[in-house]
């Protein structure tokens, strides 16, 4: 017999003695099969051995020589000599009577339904139907763990007879003969000799099996298997020979809670059908890498993110390597090298672990499954490898960021309102952080970064349109011209997930305008009376700006007052005025009309310098300031024309002792 289908042994077989007597001795096939240990006709244990020489019966082949006689034990005697039959009447030997409601009996009918009708469709079948021969080998494995590997078979007696586990402790005979099969070192290889051990194990299997799922499957045989104190006998690297994948998928459901983060999403333990990782499971994890980019996409880093006690800064990125460990092989440091992500394999652990530790690891497992199933099926528009490659040092350069700000009339701002605009675009584009930015733009210090996480605010539907334009030509200098500036899969496929963060669609963009605009709030303080997460506040305001704040009136209105200075004052005049006359900037604001705020503007907006305040005497004739106060003008007068303060003509007037007004001495 195979005894790697059907369980069975090389010799010997058990008996019905109530079959035997009906039938005149006939013996049945049946009783062959390892998983034969219940007479289904009289409900009777099946009897596994001669009670006068006990030894177990058909042990020898019959011959012409020495034929059998029908119905009695035809094993050499036990002290005669020459050895003779035993002949000992098998209908007469007692059997044990089970009840028709026993889990023994049950057990016995389904296999021989599953051998009739050659296919297993129950339990942890019932979605993925497999042939008989793929349910006899799952029997075979589990039944060798139960019997390896639980510590105790008194958790075993629950499914069987109470008599059923006295009949299986009870020790075998002594070895009479050499021929009589040795003790087995490796219980469950082959049948078990006793009709009670296979009663005991594969009743206990079958439980496993028949339950709704493999997750249920698997909680049953961690209950059964598992040490005193919570230990599990089992490892991720065993094979197995001749099982069905169902067997597989109960085996990685039963170590689950022992897995690690990174070995859960590998062995893919929170979906439906856990599984090992296949031979094409590098190609595959590549090809997805150039699916995703290296910061999960806004919409579902939201979504996965719990809403507090998560920086977009790490749990984007691990997020993202999280995702390509999915039925992968590497580790942390493996994908965070595919997606160019700043992630390493211990921070990458400790976060799965704080996620599991708050509950929230399993639903975002879930999350990722879904998603990496929609990324492996439908594919993304977006090459994000070569996004990853392409050059940025020119992105957004300042003269493009002026003239932008100018056809919109917004104010162009400092040269950090310039680099969080680039910052921006480049993780739009690109798909990485923007610290991995080119240098002349990257948040390279906290105060930076933390700047940058409040830009969302300054943005506005005009000033987005007009980046968006730019980033599109940037795109198609670069020979990008068949993909979309950005892309998100659709989150609906996990609408039905209990997943930590919120949805992006339930967050009201006319609200949050107005607690932008009206009530002056940050978005960290917007987030917090929304109760959403800060990064699902600046996800909305990216995709929908808050449109500008109406002015009172157009002297106030910054915008207005910075057209007007600039109509004014041209770079030639005002390069006059500040470089070449030494004016202030206060005398420039009240000559064009304007404050002296709106100056400041034009200021940067021309990139002028000029010496520092030791040197701005020189730019006064003493010649003429010596005449002006020898003709009586004060020092006020002066200063009013001149542009420069009281203070500095006064000491002029002092170092070089030009004539004029003198204090009157004391006394």
């Amino acid at each position: 017999m195979a005894a790697r289908h059907v369980w069975g042994r090389a010799r010997g077989s058990r008996y019905c003695p109530a079959c035997l007597a009906a039938s005149g001795g006939r013996w049945r096939l049946s009783w062959r099969l390892g998983w034969s240990f219940v007479c289904l006709d009289h409900r009777l244990l099946l009897v596994d051995a001669c009670p006068r020489c006990s030894r177990m019966p058909r042990h020898f082949p019959a011959t012409t020589r020495h034929p059998l006689t029908p119905g009695r034990c035809h094993s050499p005697s036990e002290n005669d000599a020459p050895p003779t039959r035993c002949c000992q009447p098998f209908e007469e030997v007692p059997a044990l009577t089970l009840s028709a409601r026993r889990l023994v009996i049950a057990a016995q009918e389904l296999i021989e339904k599953t051998i009739s009708s050659g296919q297993s469709d129950f339990g942890v079948y019932q979605d993925y139907p497999q042939p008989s021969l793929a349910l006899f080998g799952d029997l075979r494995a589990l039944a060798g763990i139960l019997l390896r590997r639980v510590p105790d078979t008194g958790r075993l007696a629950g499914f069987v007879a109470p008599k059923i586990p006295a009949l299986h402790h009870q020790p075998l005979p002594e070895k009479r003969r050499s021929f009589d099969p040795v003790k087995e070192t490796r219980p469950g290889r082959l049948a078990p000799r006793r009709a009670a051990t296979a009663a005991l194990a594969v009743t206990a299997a079958l439980h496993i099996l028949q339950q709704s799922d493999v997750h249920a499957a698997g909680a049953a045989l961690r209950r059964l298997i598992s040490g005193t104190d919570g230990t599990i006998p089992l490892k991720v690297g065993l094979q197995w020979a001749h099982t069905s994948p169902v067997f597989d998928e109960i085996h990685l459901a039963t170590l689950a809670p022992r897995l690690g983060g990174p070995d859960q999403l590998r062995f893919r333990t929170a979906d439906q059908l856990p599984r090992k990782p296949g031979r094409s499971a590098a190609t595959r994890v590549a090809e997805r890498a150039r699916k995703t980019p290296t910061q999960l996409w806004p919409a579902w880093s939201a979504r996965l993110s719990p809403l507090d006690g998560a920086l977009s800064r790490t749990i984007r990125p691990a997020l993202s390597c999280s995702l390509l460990l999915i039925g992968g092989t590497g580790d942390f440091t493996t994908t965070a090298r595919l997606l160019h992500a700043p992630v390493e394999d211990r921070p990458g652990a400790h976060m799965t672990f704080r996620l599991t530790k708050r509950g929230h690891f399993h639903g975002i497992s879930l999350g990722l499954l879904a998603l990496a199933d929609y990324l492996d099926q439908e594919g993304s528009p977006i090459d994000y490898t070569r996004r990853r490659t392409l050059d940025y040092r020119d992105l957004l350069p300042l003269d493009t960021w002026t003239q932008l700000c100018r056809n919109i009339d917004f104010e162009a701002g400092g040269v950090r309102r310039h680099q969080f605009a680039r910052a921006l675009l480049f993780e739009r584009l690109s798909g990485l952080p923007a610290t991995l930015a080119p240098a002349a733009y990257a948040p390279g210090t906290t105060e930076l970064r933390t700047m940058l996480r409040t830009f969302e605010t300054d943005l506005t539907p005009a000033l987005m349109s007009q980046l968006e334009e730019h980033a599109a030509e940037f795109l198609t200098r670069q020979g990008i011209r068949d993909e979309p500036l950005s892309w998100q899969p659709p989150t609906d496929i996990v609408r039905d997930l209990a997943l930590p963060g919120c949805d992006l669609r339930d967050i009201d963009p006319g609200m949050l305008h107005r607690l932008i605009r009206d009530d002056c709030l940050t978005t960290a303080q917007a987030a917090r009376r929304l109760g959403v997460s800060h990064d699902a506040v600046r996800f909305v305001l990216q995709e929908q700006p808050a449109p500008p704040a109406a002015a009172k009136s157009a002297k106030w209105e910054r915008g207005a007052t910075v057209r007007r200075a600039r109509t004014a004052l041209p770079r030639d005049k005002f390069a006059h005025f500040y470089l070449d006359e030494y004016r202030s900037l206060k005398w420039i604001a009240e000559h064009a009309g304007v404050n002296e705020e709106a100056i400041k503007v034009p200021v940067r907006e021309y990139g002028m310098k000029r010496d520092g305040k030791a040197t701005r005497w020189r730019q006064i004739g003493l010649d003429w300031l010596r005449e002006q106060r020898a003709a009586g003008r004060t020092c006020r007068e002066l200063a009013e024309e001149t542009g420069f303060s009281l203070g500095m003509i006064s000491y002029l007037g002092r170092r070089h002792d030009l004539p004029g007004r003198r204090p009157a001495p004391k006394g």
